[in-house]
């Protein structure tokens, strides 16, 4: 009897079935369709939120711009250009890291290699920021270092405020608030990344056969800071006829050179 209320116990209720082959096959395909209906709205969503961060890091190095024009009689921060961050003889950190020819080789310019990560923590930012996670676009791999400061920062500043290499600074006054003072620069601008800042047609690259427009990390958009302290993601296209243009506008900016001030 305890065997023959085992095996009843082990029976399929009457009215109940499992499901065949041909059930499963459709429950499966059923899942698999919308997966493939989630996933772009997954990617898009993870971009969009890239994004964000990456203008909300733009927003604090313009605060810092900021903050360091209100410490210096409203000068702005000089741009790393090449081997100087001098004005008028005098040698100021630069907005990335210092400049000097003091200390080992491979912590000046030319630097032979990507830049050591501790070498922003003596410029002119950190002291209003303390992290090197807002000088990075989250969407930077750090294994994509084609240059020698994108081993650091994403981020490059505009030739513009120190007039393309002149080596003076200019008061913010003498810039219009949607200049542009700092950007992402395209992932591909290795040259750019030589030091901390570049001209707007070294930063933003058209497409070619071999690559898309502009980074990746962003599709079709460029992520901007302005002199009057927002930030913007714009469409590349948009971008690039300003980057590409002779004349001046948002990004070719430099004052006058009769009217660059030391400080």
């Amino acid at each position: 009897m305890l065997f023959q209320n085992a095996g009843n116990r082990s029976r399929t209720p009457s009215g109940q079935r499992a499901f065949t082959l041909v059930e499963l096959l459709v429950v499966i395909g059923i899942i698999a369709l919308l997966i493939s209906i989630l996933l772009p709205s997954l990617a898009k969503a993870r971009e969009q939120g890239t994004r964000t961060k990456c203008l909300s890091n733009l927003r604090s190095l313009q605060f810092a711009v900021t903050m360091y024009c209100n410490e210096n009689r409203q000068f702005v921060p000089a741009t790393n250009w090449g081997a100087n961050a001098t004005t008028n003889g005098k040698c100021y950190a630069g907005w990335l890291y210092p400049t000097g020819n003091s200390g080992p080789a491979a912590d000046r310019f030319p630097f032979p290699g990507p830049v050591r990560p501790n070498l922003m923590e003596d410029g002119a930012f950190w002291v209003y920021l303390k992290t090197g996670a807002v000088f990075r676009c989250p969407g930077h791999s750090p294994d994509l270092v084609l240059g020698q400061t994108d081993s650091i920062t994403s981020y490059l500043m505009n030739g513009a405020m120190n007039g393309y290499g002149v080596n003076k600074t200019y008061p913010i006054t003498k810039f219009k608030s949607d200049d542009v003072c700092m950007w992402e620069a395209d992932e591909r601008a290795g040259s750019a990344f030589n030091d901390g800042s570049s001209f707007p047609s070294e930063s933003f690259l058209p497409a070619s056969a071999t690559s898309n427009a502009y980074n990746s990390r962003h599709g079709k958009y460029s992520t901007l800071a302005f002199i009057d302290g927002h930030a913007e993601a714009i469409l590349h296209e948009e971008v690039l006829i300003q980057a590409q243009f002779s004349g001046r506008n948002h990004f070719w900016c430099a004052p006058a050179p009769d009217s660059a001030i030391g400080h």
